[in-house]
């Protein structure tokens, strides 16, 4: 019965870390595209937390990340 509880409260503290974790990554594109059009502007960007310049990022100097940019961001941001 310990072993069970035991075993109950490690898959529960996994889980919960887990969640943690996930919480501290920057939002896929989808997410942080806020208005649904198919760009991620300035404005969606600074939401994201994502510690890059935008105008580093933006490739095409249009003032806006498509998918492609914004991948790149994350890639990035992430190593």
């Amino acid at each position: 019965m310990k072993l069970t509880h035991i075993a109950l409260a490690a898959a529960t503290a996994l889980f919960v870390s887990s969640l943690a974790f996930a919480a501290d990554e920057p939002p896929k594109f989808d997410a942080a595209d806020a208005n649904g059009d198919g760009v991620v502007d300035t404005s969606e960007f600074e939401a994201t937390k994502i510690e890059r310049d935008f105008s580093e990022i933006d490739e095409d100097g249009d003032g806006k990340l498509n998918k492609d940019e914004y991948a790149a961001a994350l890639e990035e941001d992430c190593a």
